[in-house]
């Protein structure tokens, strides 16, 4: 019975073009530039150098001579960026002895095979006089060649010490900057077990003094301490929190105040579908909306979206945050995304416009 092997996995498969030649191209643009420079270097020398001693140059003579060297450049070049691909993709298991030794095979295979494809410059040379024989040109073309080569190599060689130790730099970096977030989690889970109590205390004697004067304002204040409640509670818990359960918590908390003083306080949040589960730092909100709420009242806004690779949320109040909350919500981003978060004050004549930007990851 006939059998078929099964499909390349779409991840080998793109993993396989990613590795080939023309991504190898792309990503050592500084290699093929000083290729393209080493190979060039001599035959443009050797042109000028040429023009000067030749005995009748006419134009078609300086033309073919011309593209004789052209086609010497061109072909070092491809060669150069071939064979060092070559070498990258076949010499790096093998020990420091047996590369150094391939990598010289590398470059004496590609300056023959460029001295050789260019053979027939060596009749104009002769008839002009600048050569003797093609051997001797040969080996000239080859000894110059081999230098080019060689320093080329050299050059690959450094540059892929200097990314694999920028690959290590950049991992120990990640590293670090993932044991200090675990750090500032772990101290802003902490923070929360300190102050969430300390609020709800405050919002249960709130609601004992409202059954005391008005019972269904006190009714509706418990429906909105239930809300605040379901949104705070899995906090205490876990280091983060998700955009949506965070907007949630602050009209809940909105809401409690303007039960609790009878004004008009309201907060109208907008959360985009895209950015409802992205991951957002518990308290950071709530610091911000602090002094808007206790301001008295006011028409709040929270506005959030999320690009491609990150999320805003905009807090639109009557009242600018104290310079405390900014401080300590610039710290916590600082601490939490480095310079990717942000926290920016923007005035709108009547209103202001606290953006917070932090990068998009799924709760």
């Amino acid at each position: 019975m006939l059998t078929t092997a099964p499909p390349m996995p779409l991840d080998t498969h793109l993993a396989k073009r990613a590795s080939g030649f023309p991504h190898w191209l792309r990503t050592h643009r500084g290699a093929v530039a000083m290729a393209g420079l080493l190979a060039f270097a001599a035959p443009l020398t050797f042109f000028m150098g040429a023009l000067s001693v030749m005995r009748a140059p006419t134009a078609t003579v300086v033309a073919g001579l011309g593209l004789w060297w052209t086609l010497y450049g061109v072909s070092l070049w491809c060669l150069l960026l071939v064979m060092g691909y070559g070498c990258e993709r076949v010499a790096r298991p093998f020990g420091q002895y047996t590369r150094a030794g391939m990598w010289l095979l590398a470059a004496c295979s590609a300056a023959a095979l460029a001295s050789l494809l260019t053979a027939g410059r060596a009749a104009v040379l002769i008839e002009q006089g600048l050569v003797h024989s093609a051997q001797s040109m040969q080996l000239h073309g080859f000894t110059v060649s081999l230098i080019m080569a060689l320093l080329y190599f050299a050059h690959l060689r450094r540059s892929r010490e200097h990314e694999q130790a920028t690959a290590r730099l950049a991992a120990a970096q990640t590293t670090q900057r993932r044991a200090q977030r675990r750090l500032v989690e772990a101290r802003l889970q902490e923070l929360q077990a300190r102050i969430d109590p300390q609020l709800l205390f405050e919002m249960l004697d709130t609601m004992r003094r409202l059954y005391e004067r008005d019972a269904a304002r006190a009714e509706r204040f418990l429906d909105e301490l239930i809300l605040f409640l379901r949104a705070s509670l899995p906090r205490l818990r876990a280091a983060s929190s998700s955009l949506l359960r965070e907007a949630e918590l602050a009209r809940a908390f909105v809401g409690m105040h303007a039960l609790a003083r009878a004004t008009g306080l309201d907060l109208t949040v907008d959360v985009a579908p895209d950015a409802m589960h992205a991951r957002f730092p518990p308290g950071v909100l709530l610091p911000l909306l602090d002094a808007a709420v206790c301001g008295g009242t006011g028409r709040f806004q929270l506005t959030a979206t999320r690009s491609s690779d990150r999320c805003q949320v905009v807090l639109t109040l009557a009242t600018a945050p104290s310079d405390a909350s900014i401080t300590r919500v610039r710290s916590l981003l600082v601490e939490l995304y480095g310079t990717s978060g942000k926290l920016e004050i923007e005035s709108t004549g009547s209103a202001i416009n606290v953006v917070v930007k932090v990068p998009y990851e799924l709760a």
